[in-house]
């Protein structure tokens, strides 16, 4: 009942994200005894400490309007034009003209009766603070995408300059998203496990160049069928996405063969997932460019990070999640950022995942996949984090200039070819050097059926920032798909603050 409940909210979405991302359009329902809202606006004239007239915009099927910051939502006077002798009412109170109405609900309901009182036209509105002209981007983005949920924050240096949610975490109970809201990470989990990598490091416990795998490997006696290939892949391999676990295999942490008891949906165990790879891969893969062994090559590996999880635990004697929790992310100051789990295991202030054109949100099992797809964390706690691996020491960082420098420099691949020696655009854990867009930072995106991510850290121009969806669109418009949208989105709103 829940998957139909969501095919149907979606293909409503989707509907409605077709119509333009405009103010209510005037010439709507002029029809005789209609009972239409035919624009809702907020005037300058009304409202003197609001600036200039802001109108609503239609996402979703939901009429939005933002305002400016520390405007009193309580006492903001709308202007609103109904079809001819149609009579408007704002939560159930007749409508005014010139007098005071509270919009600080999370949705406010304004009616619209007919002349002949046959009639009722029904319409939701929601007010927010924030800048008009970043949240119509965003806006534009939630429809062309039919996105419920989004949150953005950006900082300039080591300051929030702007943090903003936007739609709803939770549709079935209209609860607004903000952007402390926790939403799934998908791929920029892998940041967070090389934070894990690098603590140990730092502390001396392990380094980047040790063996993982056979009789010198840290993970030693954990699994069988190791061969000579195996054994020489490190550590410095598996977060520059380099051992070649991944070349010509299907993505095990995404293929159920792997990752599920065989007819069952129900995952097999961390350790049973990289060994059915280790099973699977027993020798380089040569496809006649190159041949795929430790360091060649940039191939992106999901289990890779899947066996980083599994060293952090060894080395720590920690679970995962405690190790970064404790060692990690409590030195930051930063308590709300976890593991993940399915829909009954949802956390109060965590978003829902709405699915899309059949794509199971909460299929992924992210506790067996957290280093490589596990985290759920907010875009505000996400600035935070970056604030202590910038190379700034206006907030103290984590890691030496040495141990950043290695994170944030592009990793020298031995092959030849395209994702060999000439491959520039991966550190270890996290992506640099865009072609296009985030001059001289580190970022990371994140995909997966429910959830859309993606940040990034310290331009050269000092800006970072984050944009997080809630729900993942396979769709195209004009600047491509969903991932190619944030990345257009977030470089323009850190233009637009720099």
């Amino acid at each position: 009942m829940k998957q139909l409940f969501d095919r149907l909210f979606i293909a409503m979405i989707l509907v409605l994200a077709a119509m333009a991302c405009e103010p209510i359009d005037p010439d709507v329902g002029s029809s005789p005894d209609a009972a239409s809202l035919l624009r809702l606006q907020f005037t300058s004239e009304d409202n003197p400490k609001l600036g200039p007239t802001v109108s609503a915009t239609q996402v979703n099927g939901v009429y939005w309007v933002t305002v400016p910051e520390g405007t009193d939502l309580k006492s903001l006077v709308p202007e609103i034009t109904v079809s001819e002798g149609a009579t408007a009412y704002v939560d159930g109170a007749a409508y005014t003209p010139g007098k005071a109405c509270d919009f600080s609900g999370n949705v406010v309901g304004i009616k619209v009766i007919s002349k002949s009182g046959e009639r009722t036209g029904n319409y939701r509105i929601c007010i927010k603070t924030g800048d008009k002209n970043v949240d119509r981007w965003v806006f534009q983005f939630m429809n062309d995408f039919a996105i419920p949920g989004v949150s953005v924050s950006v900082m300039k240096g080591t300051e929030v300059v702007y943090s903003s949610g936007y739609g709803f975490a939770v549709v079935e109970n209209d609860t607004r998203c903000t952007p402390d809201h926790l939403f799934r990470m998908a791929s920029i989990s892998k940041q967070f496990c090389t934070m894990c990598i690098m603590t140990l490091k730092e502390q001396g416990r392990l380094e980047l160049d040790q063996q993982v795998f056979g009789e010198k490997g840290i993970l030693h006696g954990l699994y069988h069928n190791v061969t000579t290939y195996h054994e020489s892949i490190t550590i410095r391999h598996l977060l520059s996405h380099s051992s070649g676990l991944c070349k010509g295999l299907s993505d095990p942490c995404f293929t159920d063969s792997y990752r599920m008891y065989s007819g069952t949906s129900v995952p097999v165990p961390t350790d049973t997932l990289i060994q059915r790879t280790l099973d699977k891969r027993q020798y380089p893969s040569d496809d006649g460019t190159m041949v795929w062994s430790p360091g060649m090559g940039h191939n992106y590996s999901n289990i890779g990070f899947c066996v980083l999880h599994r060293i952090v635990e060894v080395i720590s004697g920690k679970d995962y999640e405690s190790f970064l929790k404790e060692d990690v992310l409590e030195p930051m100051g930063i308590t709300d950022t976890h593991i993940g789990g399915y829909q009954n295991e949802r956390r109060p202030n965590e978003c829902v995942y709405y699915m899309q054109e059949g794509g199971q949100g909460y299929s992924n099992p992210l506790r067996e996949l957290a280093g490589a797809a596990g985290i759920i964390t907010s875009t505000n706690q996400m600035m935070r984090i970056l604030t202590y691996m910038d190379g700034d020491d206006t907030v103290p960082d984590i890691f030496s200039h040495e141990t950043l420098d290695e994170m944030y420099t592009p990793y020298q691949y031995a092959g030849t070819g395209t994702y060999g020696s000439n491959y520039k655009r991966y550190g270890l854990g996290w992506r640099m050097n865009h072609s296009r867009f985030f001059s001289g930072a580190h970022y990371h995106g994140g995909n997966m059926a429910g959830t859309a991510t993606l940040w990034v850290g310290h331009t050269d121009s000092g800006m970072s920032g984050a944009i997080i969806c809630n729900s993942r669109a396979y769709n195209s418009n004009n600047n491509g798909d969903i991932d190619d949208n944030l990345y257009v989105i977030l470089n323009d709103i850190l233009n637009y603050y720099r």
